[in-house]
Order: C-alpha cells, then structure tokens, then sequence
C-alpha cells in the first residue's frame, strides 16, 4: 500500500462504504409543509452527465478502497424519466452494492415497481404522521393513502419498506404510534431526522407552527424512539448524532465529514441534501478534486469543529452538520442539539 492510499485511508475512520445520495431530480408531486429544499427552475442533468458523475464516482471509491453504496433521491425521483434508466445502469455496474430508493411512496408506477424489484432495492418512504390524518397535515391531502398502496404493491412483489419520519416538536409526541403503525405494517425499519428550518421548513418554524426539539426535547425523544423500537421489535436508526449519549453501543462509526456524499440534480456536490450548501460542480472541478481538497471538507476531517472536535464522543458522534449549518451558518459550530453543553 502506498503513502498516498495510506493517508486516504485515514479520511474514512473505519468506513466500509463510500455511500452516494444521487438528487437524481429537484421535481416533486407533493408540497410538503416542512420541507427543506428549495423550490426552483432549474432544469435536471440529462442521463449521459449522470454517467459522467458515475465514472467519477467509481474512481474515487476505487482510490479509497470502498465499496459502493447508493441511494436515489430528489424531489421524487420515481417521477424522472430518468429513474428506471439510472437504477438499470446502477445494478449493471455494481451487481452487489446497496441500492436504496428513498421516496414519498405516492407516485410508484408499474414500471418503477419492476424496476425496484428487478435490480433489488430497497426502499425507504417518508412518512410524517401515523395516521392519515396527521400524516396529510404535513404532506397533503390523500398522501397517506396513496403511500399505504405502495406499501401493499411492494410487499406483494416481496418488498418491506422502511419509514423515516421527520422529528420535530409536532412529532415527537407521536413516536410510540409510529412504531405501532410501523409494526402493523411488518415495515423493516422506523427511523428518524431531524427537522431542519430549510426551504418551506423556515417558513414553518418563522410561522411559529412547528420548530427542531430542544436539548432536552431531543435527548428524550431519542430515549423514546430508542425504547420504542425494542418494545416493537422495529429497527431504528441509530448510527446519527447523538445516539451515542442514550446508549454507548449506539453512535455514528467514521469520522464526521465522511458519511457520504450527496450530489443534487444539477451535479452540484453537497456534504447533506438538507443544507443548501454546494462545495462545487462535480462535471466542472472534479468529484475527486472536490472531495479531497475543499477547505471544509479538510477542516472536517481534521476535527477543527467548535465543541464537538475535542469532545470524547467525536468519533460516534460528530455533532449533526446540518443543524449547526442552519443555527450557525458554518458546518464547522457545534451541535445546537446536543444536551451534554446546555
């Protein structure tokens, strides 16, 4: 091993994967009330600077010794055209990897459903409330009802989906019936993210009709969902921020800054899709380039984060980037959440 890929190596901690979010389109059916993306014109990539973006991605992945892991996103990525072309080309270039669809369930075609199944992907929807009714407030009107087909499409083609809802002080007191819902469903995972004043989101929060948890809001909100998801025996996420603070085999594995990769719909490269922050243009400057060199990516890596790169927790905890980013304006500030500095 040489002294170049010997020092890479350090950038990914103890990394298995290097895990790609493809925003494959900024278009989406729903107008959700909480969402952090921007409403915009812009025109989507066509299928061939997808392909390009790929290329680049194999190398890098390559030179670090990962494997490939990827996600599909938008908007709603199953309303592309381009969405059953891209997973094909996916699944042929890595017959192995793990490919995840994440989706607000309400528009899954027949094509797409073939498409899901035949290139073995997971699925992951949104969802925000555990019933229809308080599922629709926040993703409109005949979402849950739409999503709850797609449940019983995939699952009749072999499929359990996993749910993720949005955490926030209108959900929280609504986690024990999302797992109730969760196992009603036979659903492989519930899990949970934090709401973040982005896009509609800011306007929610300034409306003063919903707003992210507070320390201690947040600290026993992850000890419910954590106790709730061994009552009903449903998975949850726990490798975040934070998680390390309930329970000290929980936590992020890996050094912040290296959970993955997000790259939007006009090949833009990102460090979360719930920041609007772009480090730069993959086609333009190059993934590798981009990733390796940009100041806050180095200064992630190096630990040079307010509070959380000196605290003992750093390596399975990191702070959440993206609330520090929408509090602070600086991915390089500690964790507003975190309940350990109140």
């Amino acid at each position: 091993m040489n002294w170049l890929l010997k020092n890479l190596l350090k950038f990914t901690g103890t990394q298995k994967f290097l895990s790609v979010q493809l925003d494959i389109t900024n278009a989406c059916n729903l107008k959700c009330i909480h969402c952090y993306r921007p409403d915009t014109t812009e025109r989507d990539l066509p299928f061939s600077d997808w392909l390009k973006i790929l290329d680049q991605y194999a190398a890098l992945a390559d030179k670090l010794a990962l494997k490939p892991c990827i996600a599909l996103c938008g908007g709603e990525a199953t309303i592309s055209p381009l969405f059953s072309p891209l997973l094909r080309e996916l699944r042929h270039r890595w017959p192995e990897a793990p490919l995840t669809l994440i989706t607000n369930g309400t528009a899954l075609s027949p094509d797409a459903v073939s498409a899901i199944k035949s290139c073995g992907v997971a699925v992951q929807i949104s969802m925000d409330g555990p019933d229809e009714g308080r599922n629709d407030i926040i993703r409109g009107q005949g979402a849950f009802s739409k999503m709850m087909a797609s449940v019983s499409i995939l699952k009749s083609v072999g499929i359990d989906p996993a749910f993720q809802a949005v955490l926030s002080l209108r959900t929280s007191s609504w986690i024990p019936e999302f797992f109730k819902t969760a196992a009603r469903l036979q659903a492989d995972s519930m899990s949970f993210t934090r709401f973040v004043p982005q896009g509609r989101g800011a306007r929610l929060a300034a409306e003063q009709a919903d707003r992210p948890l507070t320390k201690l809001e947040l600290r026993d909100a992850y000890v419910k969902i954590v106790e709730c998801s061994r009552a009903a025996g449903i998975p949850t996420s726990t490798n975040l921020p934070l998680f390390v603070l309930v329970d000290s085999s929980l936590g992020a594995h890996g050094k912040a800054g290296f959970q993955g990769l997000v790259v939007d719909h006009r090949g833009n490269l990102k460090l979360t899709s719930r920041a609007d922050f772009r480090l730069g243009s993959v086609l333009g400057e190059g993934l590798e380039n981009l990733f390796l060199n940009h100041p806050v990516m180095n200064d992630l890596r190096a630990g040079h984060i307010e509070g959380c790169g000196t605290c003992g927790f750093y390596d399975r905890c990191g702070g959440d980037r993206n609330a520090a980013f929408v509090e602070y304006g600086s991915f390089l500030k500690r964790d507003p959440g975190c309940w350990l500095r109140t």
